[in-house]
C-alpha cells in the first residue's frame, strides 16, 4: 500500500443544509463534465443523520456490467416453487482510467460473486490519513450497486436479467472528502487537493437554489391498478401454498424528464429531508440517480456491524390529532409487526452469517415520523468476525431484505417473475467502501428516480410498493406503492403517482422509541457439556438459517451448514450423505425450514426417510435428528401424515401459544410458551409412529412431535426467533440427546 499525505482541516460556522449543494454547483462550474456524487443526511440530527458528505471522486472508476447469457432452456414459475438454482455466468467488472478527461478501459475481470468482485477491488486501494471522527479517508472507494447485483449474492437465476453489457453499479476510487458534521456546525476537508479553505468558505454561502420545476408531462405508470391488483393476489396463493413468506413487489412510473435531474434532488431534499439521501450523476455512462431515502443497508465501523431495516409504513395524518391515531395504529398492526419481526429475523440470519456467533442482537425498536409517512424501524448489530472481509460482509446483507422479502432467494426470484424486468438503482444501494481501513456505510435506495439517456432523450424511471404477505388486500397495496412514489413523482414531474391528485398530508420529523419485545432465553444459563456436540445443519434456503447456527452455538456446542437444496450437484443425495457422516462424523442433525413443500429437497427427505427407517447411524451409535418446520414436515410426511395448507390459515412472524406435554424436548419448557411461527402448511393427519406431544393452544394444531424410541423429534415452529419465549430450551434438550449416552 501507498501511503499519501491526507490534508485534514476543519472550518467552522456550517449550519445550513444547503452548504454542500452550494459547494458541488462551484465544483460544477470548474468541470461540467465530472463525475459526481453527494451523500446528504436530511431533518432531525441524531446518531444516523450528523454527516453529510461529497468524495472527491479520482481518477479510476470500476463499472459492474451484465455479462453476456445463455437464454433458459425452460422458463421456471416461482410462483408454484419452481426457481432456477444454477450459476449466474460471471459478473463483469470494468475497471477504467480516466486521461484528459476522458475514460478507457485499464482491465476486465469476471468474477462468479459479488463478494469476489468487491475483494478485487480492495487491491486498487491506498492508504491514507483518515478524518478523526468518521474514519473517512482516502483511497477506497464510493458509488452505487445497483439491485440487479444480487444475482451475485443471494438471487437465483433470473428469467428477466437486464441486458447484456447493462451498468449495473459503478465505484469511484476516491482522492479526498469534503465533510459537512451538522452537530457540530462545521467541515472537515480530507485529502483534498486543489482547493483552499478560502474557496470552501466562499462556495458555502453562494445560494444555487434551483427554481421551481415546471415539468409539464406526467409519469405514466407501466401496469394498471388491475394488474397490480391481479399480481398482489398472484403473490398471496403462493404464500398460502408455502411456496413464501413474504415478497416486496414493486410498480413503475415512467417518464420523459425535461429538467435536470440536479434540480430535482435539490427540490426532493428540501420538501423531504431524509437521513441516507444520496445524488450520483455520470455524463459519461448516461447516468443520474436521484434519492431521499429513508433506510440503511449496512454501517461497519471499529468490527460492528449494524443494519437498520424498515418494515411498517403509513401516512400521515391531517393533523397533530390524526398523527397520532396513525401512529397508534401502526404500533397495533398484527399485519405490520408480523412483517417486521419477520424483516428482524432475516437480517439476524444475514449478519450472523458475517459476525462472531451470538454477538448478534436486536438493539433497538423505534417508530420514524419523516414529512409523508411513519415507519416502524429497528437495528440489528453484531461483531464481525474474525477473518471475515467488507466484501462477504456487504455481500451477506446485499440487497436488503426489506425490499425482497422471505425467504430472499424465493421472494427475488418471484419479484423477477412478476416486474418483468431489471430494477436498476432502485432498491440497490449507495455510499462508500474502505476496506483498508474496515469502514463503510451504504443505503438502500428506496424513494428514487433513475434517470438513463436513451436515444438522446432523459428517461426518468421511479419504483415504489410494500411487502406483500397472506392477509395483504391488494386495493389497500396498491394505494400504498402509489403514495410511497407520489413525493418522487411530484418532485419529478409535478404530478400525483396516484389519481385522486391529492397532495399527501406533511409534517414534522422525528423518533419514537419503542419498547423491545420479550427477549429469546439464549442468555439463560445452561449447563455447560462436557462434551462439544456436533451438529450438521441442513440450509433449505431459508433466511433464518444461521439464526439456527447462531442459537446452537451460544450453548455450547459446534455446528456445520450444509446445502439441502445445492444449485447443482454430481452427487445422488445417498453418496452426499454418506459423504457427510463420513466427514463430519455428526453428534446430531438439523433439518432446517424453507420454502415450498419438503419433497423440493431430495436431500432433506433421505434423512427423514433414513431416520424413520433407523438407518442414520454411525457405527452403533444412532443419530438424532431435529426437524424444525419444513424439517418437521419431512418426518411426518414420510410416516405418513398429510401435508396440506394450514386449516387457520398461514402464520408469517406471529407467536402461537403453544401448550405440550412436557416430554421430549418440551421436558425442561413452561407449562405454555409462545413461539414464532413461520408456515403456510401444516400436519393434518397422524402418522404410524410420530407422536404429537405439542400443539397450538385453541385449534390443536400440531407443533411438535416425537418418535416413540427413536431419538427423532419435530418442532413446527422458529425456537431461534427473536420473538420465541423459551427456544433455547429446546436446542438444549436436543442438544443433550445428542451426548447422551444410548443403550
Amino acid at each position: 500500500m501507498i501511503e499519501t499525505i491526507s490534508d485534514i482541516r476543519v472550518l467552522e460556522g456550517y449550519n445550513d443544509d444547503q452548504t454542500l449543494f452550494n459547494i458541488l454547483c462551484q465544483l460544477r462550474l470548474r468541470n461540467p463534465q465530472q463525475d459526481e456524487l453527494m451523500l446528504i443526511s436530511g431533518g432531525p440530527i441524531n446518531d444516523r443523520s450528523k454527516t453529510s458528505m461529497i468524495p472527491m471522486l479520482g481518477d479510476l472508476r470500476v463499472i459492474f456490467k451484465q455479462p453476456k447469457d445463455e437464454p433458459q432452456a425452460i422458463h421456471q414459475d416461482p410462483l408454484n416453487g419452481n426457481i432456477d438454482l444454477s450459476k449466474n455466468p460471471p459478473l463483469t467488472l470494468e475497471v477504467q482510467q480516466r486521461i484528459s478527461d476522458q475514460w478507457s478501459i485499464k482491465s476486465i475481470e469476471s468474477h462468479q460473486s459479488l463478494e469476489q468482485a468487491l475483494r478485487s477491488m480492495r487491491k486498487m486501494e491506498t492508504l491514507a490519513s483518515s478524518e478523526p471522527r468518521t474514519g473517512l479517508s482516502p483511497g477506497g472507494f464510493a458509488g452505487i450497486l445497483g439491485y440487479d447485483l444480487g444475482q451475485w449474492t443471494t438471487g437465483p437465476r433470473l428469467s428477466n436479467p437486464p441486458s447484456a453489457g447493462e451498468i449495473l453499479g459503478v465505484m469511484w476510487k476516491t482522492n479526498g472528502w469534503i465533510i459537512h458534521h451538522r452537530d457540530t456546525h462545521s467541515i472537515s476537508l480530507v485529502g483534498v487537493k486543489n482547493i483552499s479553505s478560502t474557496d470552501i468558505e466562499k462556495w458555502a454561502h453562494i445560494d444555487h437554489s434551483s427554481a421551481e420545476l415546471t415539468e409539464p408531462s406526467s409519469p405514466v405508470s407501466i401496469e394498471s391498478r388491475p394488474e397490480h391488483e391481479f399480481k398482489t393476489r398472484e403473490i398471496i396463493q403462493a404464500i398460502k401454498h408455502g411456496h413464501v413468506y413474504q415478497v416486496n413487489y414493486g410498480r413503475r412510473w415512467k417518464a420523459p424528464l425535461e429538467n435536470d435531474s440536479w434540480s430535482v434532488f435539490s427540490k426532493l431534499s428540501r420538501a423531504n429531508p431524509a437521513p441516507y439521501s444520496s445524488w450520483m450523476r455520470s455524463p459519461s455512462l448516461k447516468w443520474s440517480v436521484v434519492s431521499a431515502s429513508p433506510e440503511q443497508l449496512l454501517r461497519i465501523k471499529d468490527g460492528i456491524i449494524r443494519t437498520s431495516p424498515i418494515k411498517g409504513t403509513t401516512p400521515r395524518g391531517k393533523d397533530p390529532v390524526e398523527d397520532a391515531a396513525k401512529i397508534d395504529s401502526l404500533i397495533r398492526s398484527k399485519k405490520d409487526l408480523a412483517e417486521h419481526m419477520m424483516l428482524v429475523d432475516l437480517e439476524r440470519h444475514d449478519l450472523s452469517s458475517v459476525c462472531e456467533p451470538g454477538s448478534v442482537v436486536w438493539s433497538d425498536f423505534r417508530i420514524e415520523s419523516h414529512p409523508n409517512v411513519h415507519h416502524l424501524v429497528s437495528t440489528v448489530e453484531g461483531l464481525v468476525a474474525q477473518g471475515s472481509e467488507l466484501s462477504s460482509a456487504i455481500s451477506s446483507l446485499f440487497p436488503g431484505g426489506s425490499i425482497t422479502g422471505c425467504p430472499k432467494t424465493m421472494s427475488m426470484s418471484i419479484i423477477d417473475h412478476l416486474e418483468g424486468t431489471s430494477r436498476g438503482a432502485w432498491t440497490g444501494s449507495m455510499g462508500h467502501i474502505n476496506s483498508t481501513t474496515g469502514i463503510a456505510d451504504l443505503n438502500i435506495l428506496i424513494r428514487t428516480l433513475d434517470v438513463r439517456i436513451k436515444d438522446g432523450k432523459n428517461i426518468g424511471s421511479v419504483m415504489a410498493g410494500g411487502g406483500i404477505v397472506h392477509d395483504s388486500i391488494p386495493s389497500v397495496e396498491v394505494e400504498e406503492a402509489e403514495w410511497k412514489a407520489d413525493a418522487i413523482t411530484r418532485a419529478t414531474w409535478g404530478a400525483a403517482a396516484f389519481k385522486d391528485n391529492l397532495s399527501p398530508p406533511t409534517a414534522e420529523m422525528g423518533v419514537l422509541t419503542l419498547p423491545m419485545p420479550p427477549s429469546n432465553d439464549k442468555n439463560a444459563n445452561f449447563t455447560l457439556f462436557q462434551k462439544i456436540p456436533k451438529i450438521i445443519l441442513v440450509d433449505n434456503l431459508d433466511s433464518f438459517t444461521f439464526n439456527i447456527r447462531d442459537a446452537m452455538v451460544a450453548l455450547g456446542s459446534q455446528v456445520e451448514v450444509v446445502e439441502g437444496r445445492p444449485a447443482s450437484s454430481i452427487e445422488d443425495p445417498h453418496t452426499w450423505l454418506k459423504r457427510i457422516l463420513s466427514e463430519y462424523t455428526p453428534d446430531g442433525i438439523v433439518i432446517g425450514p424453507g420454502p415450498s413443500r419438503p419433497e423440493a429437497s431430495e436431500r432433506t427427505m433421505l434423512i427423514a426417510s433414513n431416520a424413520l427407517s433407523d438407518m442414520l447411524s454411525i457405527g452403533n451409535r444412532r443419530i438424532p435428528v431435529l426437524g424444525i418446520c419444513l424439517g418437521h414436515q419431512a418426518l411426518c410426511l414420510v410416516d405418513g401424515s398429510r401435508l396440506e395448507p394450514s386449516p387457520e390459515g398461514p402464520v408469517h412472524g406471529s407467536p402461537s401459544r403453544i401448550e405440550h406435554r412436557g416430554t421430549g424436548l418440551f421436558e425442561d419448557s413452561d407449562k405454555t410458551c409462545f413461539m414464532m411461527r413461520y408456515n403456510s402448511l401444516a400436519v393434518v393427519s397422524e402418522g404410524r409412529t410420530m407422536i404429537p406431544n405439542a400443539w397450538e393452544s385453541g385449534t390443536r394444531l400440531v407443533m411438535g412431535v416425537e418418535h416413540p424410541s427413536l431419538p427423532i423429534h419435530g418442532v413446527q415452529f422458529h425456537p431461534e426467533s427473536a420473538g420465541s419465549g423459551g427456544g433455547s430450551r429446546i436446542f438444549y434438550k436436543f442438544l443433550e440427546t445428542c451426548i447422551r449416552p444410548q443403550c
